[in-house]
This record gives structure tokens, sequence and C-alpha cells, in this order.
């Protein structure tokens, strides 16, 4: 669909037919264009999604060629475009009639089907376009996608390879291919198909791209890097290809090199905050830090919504003694991430460090409830608890800890340390011991937590017991 259109023209050809047009609709005036002419303007103005004018071209063709089909199937389109299917499909049942096998009929009522989420209806009407169309591969991936939204990844993987075979340079479909192999759990099939793709076509960017990708999933980086090297030979100007190769070396904590690809990326896009941040990361874990608070101040220039950025500037604030600049940094980024429990931990852990308790246990109860799973908040959450005198607290958030982590020794070893510092003294030798029976060799989180017991000889004594 709308394959060619206005590019067969050169740059000054297809300038004055726009221009032509426009004049036209200026003066008010009526000038003649051929049917293919319109064709190209309409295609012209749906490629840059200016819908006002695609519909004025559309009525002035419909007008000048009232017999020609091609116009009620852009009518259609625009309608498909503006989120009125259900006036597309109206318009197309008199195509229909005229013209009961035009392929692009059957591939617009299944962009219709599709944004009404009749997936399988979809499929339905692409199937007939096969059989009409230049251009099978095309259908064969939009077959694909709709195979994507009923989640039958096998089923468009199918799809994808036979578009790929028939057009090995589809990069959409050795695109869309990959996030098929992802979701449907076949990364080692992912890996065959691109090594295969390459024996086929060996300067295929995207499949080396692909490539690439699937080796980091797979955590196998060096792998990854030898691929997006290929993908950068290639393509010297896939600027997604440099920076994941930055990852991928960030991963394998070589950050000096790391830094190499990041400042190369620079030389082709010049304002890129990502760029920037990950520059500012490298020079961190160097402990750089006023390269890497450069770094990310550059990078909040640039994007000042970007919260990695305010995190890393606040993480190298904070590590270089200016902490309560650094507080200021993290809280930014909370305020533009305010789910991310990552964020919302370093937040409690410098709110903790300026002996901001109360304000901390705010923050570390946000991160309970986003993230029910971690090992760790209920002990940070319960010692903030602590930490500002309030031990009943720092018990109830560790009872709520063992309910959603009931395998978690290291919660009834704390629990314990608080029961005693509270007075309950038989709950928590009873714990002690619930806890030793669990798990001996964790009874150290009782006595680095509180190194005092280490001179309490019957918790000593109850150690010794449970020693095998």
């Amino acid at each position: 669909m709308m394959k060619g259109g206005i590019e067969k023209y050169d740059d000054n050809d297809a300038t004055m037919l726009i221009e032509r047009f426009e004049e036209m609709l200026d003066r008010g005036s009526q000038s003649y264009f051929d049917v293919e002419e319109f064709e190209d303007i309409i295609d012209f103005y749906f490629a840059r999604n200016n819908i006002r004018k695609a519909y004025k071209a559309i009525n002035f063709a419909g007008e000048l060629h009232p017999n020609s089909i091609v116009f009620i199937l852009r009518k259609a389109q625009l309608f498909v475009s503006t989120n009125k299917p259900r006036k597309a499909l109206d318009l197309l049942k008199k195509v229909e009639i005229l013209d009961p096998y035009n392929s692009e009929l059957f591939m617009i009522k299944g962009a219709i089907y599709s944004r009404l989420k009749k997936y399988e209806k979809a499929i339905e009407e692409y199937n007939k376009a096969l059989e009409e169309t230049e251009y099978p591969d095309d259908i064969f991936t939009n077959i694909a996608l709709e195979y994507e939204n009923l989640g039958n990844f096998p089923k468009a993987i199918e799809y994808l390879k036979k578009a790929i075979e028939l057009n090995p340079d589809n990069d959409d479909a050795i695109y869309e291919i990959a996030f098929c192999f992802e979701n449907a759990g076949k990364l080692d099939e992912s890996i065959n198909f691109y090594n295969e793709l390459i024996n086929i076509n060996p300067y295929s960017s995207a499949a080396w791209y692909n490539l690439g990708i699937t080796y980091n999933l797979l955590e196998l980086f060096e792998k990854s890097i030898n691929a997006f090297d290929y993908t950068i030979a290639i393509d010297k100007n896939l600027s997604s290809a440099y920076f994941n190769k930055g990852n991928s070396l960030i991963c394998l904590e070589r950050y000096e090199e790391a830094i190499d690809v990041f400042e190369e990326i620079l030389t082709i896009e010049t304002d890129d905050a990502y760029t920037y941040y990950y520059l500012g990361e490298c020079n961190e874990k160097l402990k750089n830090f006023g390269k890497a608070q450069e770094y990310y101040q550059k990078a909040i220039e640039i994007d000042d919504t970007l919260p990695d950025a305010w995190i890393g500037l606040g993480s190298v604030l904070d590590d270089t003694d200016k902490v309560s600049e650094g507080l200021k940094c993290i809280q930014k980024a909370v305020d533009l991430d305010p789910l991310n429990s990552e964020y919302l931990y370093m937040l409690g852990d410098i709110q903790i460090k300026l002996g901001l308790f109360e304000e901390a246990i705010i923050s570390f109860c946000k991160v309970s409830q986003i993230d029910i799973s971690n090992e760790e908040i209920w002990l940070d959450y319960s010692d903030a608890c602590k930490r500002s005198g309030d031990l009943n607290l720092a018990i109830d958030v560790i009872l709520k800890g063992i309910v959603s982590q009931p395998e978690n020794v290291k919660l009834r070893y704390r629990i314990a340390n608080y029961m005693l510092l509270n007075g309950k003294e038989k709950e928590a030798f009873e714990m002690i011991e619930t806890a030793l029976q669990m798990n001996y060799s964790k009874h150290c989180e009782l006595l680095e937590y509180n190194p005092v017991l280490l001179r309490n000889q019957q918790i000593i004594d109850l150690i010794e017991l449970y020693k095998k």
C-alpha cells in the first residue's frame, strides 16, 4: 500500500508538484492534476501526517476524477488515521461493489479491523490481499503483527520468516522478529536465525544489530560487542549500535572503552542527553567524580526531565560529601518518576544519612509497597523506625515483611533484636530459636546488627545448641 509515490520524482519535480497544488489552495483557483499526480500529493501529506491537506487533496481529486477508486481508498485511509474506522468501512462498501478484488481494499480493511481489535478478521483481510499484491513481504509482516496482538508469537515468527525469506532487506521484519523471539522465549533460536540470515546477507546491519541485542539479553557481552562492531562497520551512523556496545562494555566493567564509544556517539548526535548520562555513569564508576558531575549536569541541561541524570548527579554529590545537595537531586528524580523503587530507596538512604528519619520512613514505606519482594527493604525500613525511636513500629514493619517473605530468615533475626531492645525477651528467644532452626548460618545477622549480644551468654548458649 502506497509503495513508490512521490519518491519516483526527483526533488525538483516533487517540490514543483506540491508547490503547484498549494498555490491552487492559496488562490482558491482550479488546476488540473492527473490521477497519478494526485496520488503522489496525497501520499506526500500522509507521510508527513498532514491530515488537513491530505483531506483537501482527496476531495479535489474526487471531484476531478469521480470514477477513480483510488481516492475512495485514500479517504478510507484518512478515516482510519483520524480514528473513524466505522466511517471507513461504510466508504469501502462502494469499492467492494466496483472492484471486489482490489488488494488495497483488503489492506485497508485489515488495518480497520486491527484498529477495532478484531485481529482474526484483520488476518482474514490481509490473507485476501496476498493473492493480488506486488508486495507480499509487507502483508506477511502485517499478518505477523496481528498474531502479536493475539499474543501468538510463534505464529508471528512464522510469518515474519516468510517476509524475510522473500525480502532479506526487510528491516522492519528483521527488527520485529527479534521482539517476537524474545517474547516467545526463543533466544537461542533467534541467534540461529540471525546467523543464517547473515550468511545470506552479510551486509545486513539490521541482522547484525539484532544478533548483538540477543547476545546482550543472554549476557554474552563479548559476542554482543563483536556483533555491534560489525553493525557499525556497515552503518557508521547507527547510534543505537554504539549505545548497546557501550552498555555491553559497562556490563563487563570496561568503563574506559565504554567512554570511547559514547564519545563517538557525540560525533553523530551532539545533543543527546542519554549519551552524556552514560559518560557520567562510566566516569562515576572510575571515581572520576569531577568529570562525572560535569557530564550529568550536561545531560540535565539538554533534558531536565531525565531522572537517571538527576540520580547520577545526586549520587556523585553524595560521594563527594555534598550530601544536602545530593538529596535535592535525588528528590528531583523521585518527583519525575515517583513509582521508581530504586530512586525511592536511594532517597531513603540519603535521608538516613542526614538524620531525616521520619522522611526516610515515608520513602522506605513507598518502596515496600512498590517492590514487596525486595529482601532488604524491610530491614532498612524497620531500622529507620528504630532510629526514630519507635521500636513498636519497627516490630510491626518486620512482621509485615515476614508475612510477605516468610522464608527470609534475616527478618526473624532482626525482629528478635528489636524485641530484646523493647524488653520482650521471651518472644525474642522464641524468634531466635525459630530462625536458628530455619537457617543457622545466618545467625551472624543477629550479632552484626547488635554486637552487644556477643556478651549475652544466654544467646551464645542458644546459638551453640543449634551448631552442627
